[in-house]
Parts: C-alpha cells; structure tokens; sequence
C-alpha cells in the first residue's frame, strides 16, 4: 500500500506539468476599486491581464462574488467569457450588468479545450456604487483637524499616480500637491453614504489649499487634473463633482458676476472634456473675506442657472458656531457637520426648518446694544441687487426701552409678545437705497414641491421712535420671487395689531401655494426686505416656516403617495374613463384609478313636465369648483344660471351641482364638466 500511494503521488504531478506553473496576472480592476454605478443601479466590470507560462489556453472566464461579511451586498454573477487577444496570453473583456453593491470577490481564470483549469486569480473587495471627484481649496482636502477614520470598509480613495485605491481613511492621497495631511470630511460622508444607499464609496481628491478660483480655469493645472480623471472614469463614471472653494475669492473681493462666470466656465468646459453632463455640487462657503456676500451669491448663481448643478454645504457659520480648528479650517464637530450636509444633499433630504430664526444663535448683546459687523448665523444680508451685502446697516439688536417700552432686559428678560428670546434682527439705512431694499435672506435645504401650502410667519417690530421702513416677505424659487409676496407699512401693521402696533412685535404671514405640477430643481429660500430707504428701520424676529399639503396633495398621496407622478396630476386620466384627475378629485365617491361612470343627462319630473337633468355631487373634501357647462351648437360653452321663467333650473351648493332644462322649450342641449383647483 505504501508503494501505490507513492506511485499514484508522483504520476499525479507528472500528468499536470503547466498547473504549477501557468499564472495570471490583472492590470485591471485593482483592489478597492469602485466602478459608478448607473441609474438603472448596475454597472461593469472591465478586466484586462495575461495568461502567461501556458500554452494550451482556451478560453478564459470571470465573475464577481458576493464576499463574505454581513455589511457585503450584491448579487453574485456566473462566469463571462474574456477574449484573448495576442498568442501570447492577453485578454481583455468585462462583467456587466452587475448589482450595485459590494464588496465582490473577482475571479479570473484559465482553461484548456477540455475545461481544465490552468491557472486563477482573484482581486477581494471590488464594488459597484458612487464615485465622487472632490475639488476647490483647503477644506475640501485635508487641512481640518483631527484625522478621521470611516466607519465602514466599503469608503476608498483613488491615487492619481497609481491608479489603484486605498481605504478612504485619513490622511486623504496627495493627488495635487496641494492635498493636506491631516482631517477631512470624506470619510465621514462615505460612512455616511453607504448607511443610506448601502452601496460603496469612493473619493477622487484634487483639492487644492488656499486656490483661487482663477487657478481652476481651462489652461491650469487643477482644471487639467479634473480633465484627466473624468477622462480616464469614463462617461458616467462618477456620480458628481464635490465644489467647496471660495475664501480666497473673498479675501481678493472677486465680484459676483466674475465669480459666477469663472465657476461656469470651469463645470461647463470640464463636461466638454469628459463628454458628459458631469453634475456638480456646489457649496456656499467664503469665510475669511469681506467679500463673502459677494462670493456666495455667485455660488448661488451657479447652483440655479448653470443645468445640472446643486446646493451643497454652507460653512459660512462654522466660526461663530465653534467649529474651526484655526481661523478657517474645520475642527472634528466641523468635519462632522460639513460630511452630513453633504450626505443630505446627496440623498435628497429635504427640510424646511429655519436656522437662527430667532436670532438667539449669535454671541449675547448687552441691553440696547446692536451688531451690525458680526455674520447672522443661518443668513445672508444682501443689498437689492443680491450681488453683496446690505448697502446699510443690518444685523441684530437687544432692544431697550428707548426702541420699544417694557423691552428693559430687567422686564420679562426684555422679551416682548411674539418675540423669540431678546434678540432681534434689524435693518437700517442712514441714506437712500434702490428700490426693493436690504434683506435678510435664507436659502433652505428644500426645493419647491408640488400640491403644498407654504406659511412665513415674522414678527414685525414697530419702534416708538424714527421712520418705519416697511416690510416685504417673499418666497425665491432658484432666487426668484414667487408671486407678489406680502407687503406692509405702519399702518397695515397697526390694522393687524387690532390698533396700535407701536412697541410691539406683530405677526405677518406670507402664504404660498404651489402648482400641480412644480417646476422641479427649484431651490427654495426667504426673503424678509426692508423696503423704504434712507433713515428708516425694520426689526424682526421668531422666523417660523410651516408647509401642509393641499386637499388635492393629500388626495395624490392618498392615491399614488406621491405628488411628483405624472399619472397623478390633474389633467391625467390614469384609469381612461374620459374624467381627468381634477374632475375625479371634485366628485364624490369618484376613484380614479377605477373607471368611473360619466355623468349622464336623464329625464325627470319637475311639476309635472319632462326636465333634462345632469348632477354632479361633490367631493367634500375638494377645493376649488366644478360645474356643468352647457352648449347649443358645441361650439360655445356657457356657465348656467337659473332663469327667472323655470325653463333652466341651477343647483349649486356645497353637496351638488345641479342642472334642469325645460325639456319642451330645449329639446337639444350639450352638457359637459369643468373644474378647476
């Protein structure tokens, strides 16, 4: 037995000679790679290697495994075929139409005619998710304080000269020269990112401390690195551009319009190279400059008129709020703050809560002290024109009895009725101003939706003394005013004050209601304005925002949960039975994702004679109106009214409307339904 088992060993090895010798070898993918994944939630895989050490090759095959790991998703793959392209063993070839997830397990292998393996090789921890090119100043590379670490092993990050991956933990790759050592914000939003979409992450860093923008436009060297990457990812190879830049530019007090024109050239210019629409996230970040406001609203700018951009983080607030590590570069709370306001961005996170509406937010005042060089926490002060700060004084106030009786911090802690603690905002001017007047404005992490009631609701303060400069609230969509607003001077707020509304603060209310359907992408923001010009005031405060759906959203959501779906606005007719949604929303029991029967005229009996009547009975819960309209000849419509002779009978109350005609005197009419919201 000894001398069989040595015998079968040996012819074993004998019978196999190229199995320990044939190899594979993979230029690509590489470890930790992360391939974008595409809105249909796939992606592919190309695999490039050789075969080397064989001779009888085949074929040669892969496939993608789930790894093992409870935080690891996907769907495993069966094995593709690659096509070997030289004699000498090369192959290319790719594994598409994968799941997103992750991480996988790729293999690669090598057979003879016979399905004889010769030779495998495997790359761990490849995924399909979102990839993320990360570019502007020192804040959006690696200048915060202290290093941070993701929280899941699904985050990398791409090396520029290797072209290979790494775990995206701190300190981030030096791409650029201008990539810092210390903490970012991009391990925590990778964290972050795979918590909600469960699908793994990857940064492209090209930041650059202390750039300008100027450094970013065609020609440079930054501008040729973001070329270069959306080159070599491919079209739809990531999922967005990351934008945090602008400090610099307010120090150089670069102008509005420049700052808007520069940005638009680079994200315009940077989809000409990589031949997409490359979408680009922008951040409202100018800290350190007197040219803040200036540099912000050209940010703004980019984010409502340049397509395919969005809003990202504002920072603006960091330092007042205890989040700088120096005196411009964030600190862990800030690198923690600035990672979730990008993840909501990212993940559609909507929310309408009003930041420092109070203006409590800012450093304590003494009683009767004012601020007017300190930012507001949460707003922008901007002057008519939208493209720099107030052309008069703005910022916040501790009102003493010599603004508003009773207002003494020694009386109820200074707090008046329908003030929100003892500060309060306010603007004036000791000169003239154009038209429209200095604002405070604050752009929400919400866009304009569909079927809903907006509410602003301020409190207006009326001084003992001086000249009151009148109020205007307005809601912006993308920085346009929607509707007219409300506006009102003294004697409006003295009507609503029930009197006199001098040393009080009186509640004003702006309300809104959107269309069925919205325009989408429309950002939204408040706008509180003080209209009159030179020596004249207006204090404010408790900034409150509320929004409800309308009868006819509750109504989408109850039908399709959703207000955004084309077979649920109004002219729709989902279920083809010739009511539109809005007819079927104002009818009573109508459904109308079932057919409902059409109103039909039949014959009744009024006094003895034969009446045409057609009925509609209304939705209690509708809004808005419907009625029958009538015709002679179908060609002109009328709206009925009862005639004084009883030959034309009308029925409109709150359950029905309702028509009768004298069938003897009318023996042809055409009937039909109209509403609207």
């Amino acid at each position: 037995m000894r001398i069989f088992s040595w015998f079968f060993l040996i012819c074993s090895v004998i019978a196999f000679p190229n199995s320990t010798r044939a190899a594979i070898s993979l230029s690509a993918p590489k470890a930790r790679q992360i391939v974008q994944r595409s809105e249909s939630n796939v992606g592919r895989f190309t695999i490039n290697g050789v075969v080397s050490a064989v001779t009888n090759l085949a074929r040669v095959e892969a496939r993608l495994v789930v790894m093992a790991g409870t935080t690891n998703n996907g769907v495993s793959t069966d094995w593709v075929g690659l096509t070997i392209v030289s004699t000498n063993g090369d192959f290319t070839g790719a594994v598409t139409n994968i799941a997103a997830g992750g991480w996988y397990r790729l293999e690669v292998r090598g057979l003879d005619a016979d399905t004889n393996e010769l030779a495998m090789v495997a790359v761990d921890r490849v995924g399909i998710g979102d990839v993320f090119v990360t570019a502007g100043q020192s804040n959006a590379g690696g200048w915060g304080s202290p290093l941070q670490m993701t929280s899941d092993d699904r985050v990398s990050a791409y090396v520029v000269a290797s072209k290979g991956w790494q775990l995206g933990n701190d300190s981030q790759p030096e791409n650029t020269g201008g990539v810092g050592s210390s903490g970012s914000p991009w391990p925590i939003l990778g964290s972050l990112l795979i918590a909600s979409n469960h699908v793994p992450v990857g940064f492209v860093g090209l930041a650059v401390g202390g750039s300008s923008l100027a450094s970013w436009l065609p020609g440079t060297t930054s501008f040729q690195n973001v070329s270069n990457v959306l080159r070599a990812f491919g079209t739809n190879g990531v999922r967005a551009v990351l934008w945090h830049q602008g400090e610099t530019d307010a120090a150089n007090l670069t102008t509005t319009s420049n700052y808007f024109q520069m940005l638009n050239t680079v994200i315009t210019q940077s989809r000409v190279v990589a031949g997409w629409s490359v979408p680009w996230g922008i951040a409202e970040v100018s800290y350190g400059g007197t040219g803040q406001e200036a540099v912000m609203a050209g940010q703004r700018l980019c984010i409502y008129n340049t397509p395919n951009c969005f809003r990202g983080a504002r920072t603006d607030d960091f330092h007042l709020e205890g989040k700088l590590s120096d005196f411009v570069h964030f600190n862990g709370a800030g690198l923690a703050d600035h990672a979730q306001q990008w993840a909501n961005a990212l993940c559609g996170v909507e929310d309408l809560t009003i930041k420092n509406g109070n203006f409590e937010a800012n450093a304590v005042l003494l009683e009767g002290r004012v601020d007017f060089t300190t930012q507001i926490v949460g707003w922008n002060r901007i002057n008519t024109g939208g493209d720099g700060t107030t052309a008069g004084n703005s910022g916040y106030l501790n009102p003493t009895t010599s603004t508003y009786l009773n207002s003494g911090d020694t009386i109820n802690g200074g707090v008046l009725t329908n003030m929100n603690g003892k500060h309060v905002a306010t603007l004036y001017a000791t000169t003239s101003v154009a038209p429209g007047g200095d604002a405070f404005v604050q752009t929400l992490r919400a866009h304009l939706q569909p079927s809903t009631i907006y509410t602003l609701q301020v409190a207006i303060g009326l001084r003992n003394a001086n000249v009151f400069g009148g109020y205007q609230l307005d809601f912006l969509a993308n920085g346009v005013p929607l509707g007219a607003g409300v506006a009102g001077n003294a004697a409006i707020l003295n009507a609503l004050a029930g009197g006199s509304a001098t040393n009080k603060f009186t509640l004003v209310s702006c309300v809104l209601t959107s269309t069925v359907p919205a325009p989408a992408g429309q950002q939204l923001a408040i706008r509180i304005a003080k209209p009159a010009g030179g020596s004249t005031y207006l204090d404010f405060d408790d900034v409150r925002l509320t929004s409800q759906l309308t009868p006819y959203g509750q109504w989408q959501m109850t039908n399709w949960n959703s207000l955004t779906l084309s077979n649920s606005f109004p002219g729709a007719d989902p279920d083809g039975d010739g009511l539109p949604n809005l007819v079927e929303f104002q009818m009573a029991g109508a459904n109308p994702l079932v057919v409902t029967a059409m109103p039909e005229p039949v014959l009744v009996q009024i006094g003895g004679e034969n009446y045409w009547q057609t009925q509609v009975l209304k939705n209690p819960a509708g809004t808005g109106a419907i009625e029958i309209q009538m015709s002679y000849d179908l060609s002109s419509w009328l709206s009925p009214v009862s005639s004084g002779n009883g030959d034309l009978i009308v029925i409109n109350d709150a359950t029905q409307f309702t028509v009768q005609l004298r069938r003897s005197v009318t023996p042809k009419a055409f009937f039909r339904i109209a509403a609207r919201l």
